[in-house]
């Protein structure tokens, strides 16, 4: 499991009767974020103005940043970039921001979670093409329950993500390849997901070499 930064908000407190002390309340960091990094250059995280990750490399993914569930503003920073994207995180969630080229700066955006719910027995997974630099390329995957490689979706443009696919849990692997096949260009490997519990597969690219990261939800 990711290692999960506090930050230190300011509790919040009642406010003391004239003649009885009132106990101090803090509000506990209950929801957290993280930064996929497709930006191409190291990047600096701020929540709501507090810097909390320092050179968050290219091809990344930061940390899970612990945060109280509410609103909050995601500012990321690089040499001469800069760009902010408002968020609503929720109890007992981790919200995923991604980070992408945009002309000479940087756009945020969030990658929606469309399939928070796992049935018992099954696991799943989900893919992310984020991969800007990439030549063309087909997105495979084996499966807990089928272990002949097909398709994730085809087409499989650019900035894309697909559904979540349900499997038995076990392992599953995702590789991209050429057009119509042929030898592996990058695979996660095997990726174990037990029951009950789902993956996000994010395909980037840093100075041209295409890399998988995995990231448990």
């Amino acid at each position: 499991m990711p290692f999960r930064r506090i930050l230190p908000f300011a509790a919040v407190a009642l406010i003391a009767s004239a003649c009885n002390d009132s106990p101090t309340v803090v509000q506990t960091p209950d929801s957290s974020v993280r930064v996929i990094n497709a930006g191409g250059v190291p990047l600096n995280i701020l929540i709501d103005g507090v810097a909390v990750e320092q050179a968050v490399g290219v091809a990344s993914v930061s940390t899970a940043i612990s945060v109280r569930s509410g609103s909050h503003v995601i500012g990321l920073r690089a040499s001469g970039v800069a760009t902010d994207i408002s968020v609503q995180t929720t109890t007992g969630q981790t919200l995923t921001t991604v980070a992408v080229p945009s002309g000479s700066g940087l756009v945020a955006s969030v990658l929606v979670d469309s399939g928070s719910i796992v049935p018992a027995g099954k696991s799943k997974l989900r893919v992310s093409h984020l991969a800007g630099g990439a030549p063309a390329i087909e997105f495979w995957r084996t499966q807990p329950d089928f272990q002949t490689p097909v398709h994730i979706m085809t087409p499989f443009p650019y900035g894309a993500t697909s559904p979540y696919l349900q499997s038995d849990p076990g392992a599953w692997e995702v590789f991209v390849t050429p057009p119509g096949g042929g030898s592996k260009l990058a695979t996660t490997g095997a990726i174990t997901v037990p029951s009950g519990e789902k993956r996000t597969v994010v395909l980037l690219d840093s100075l041209g070499v295409l890399k998988f990261r995995v990231i448990a939800e």
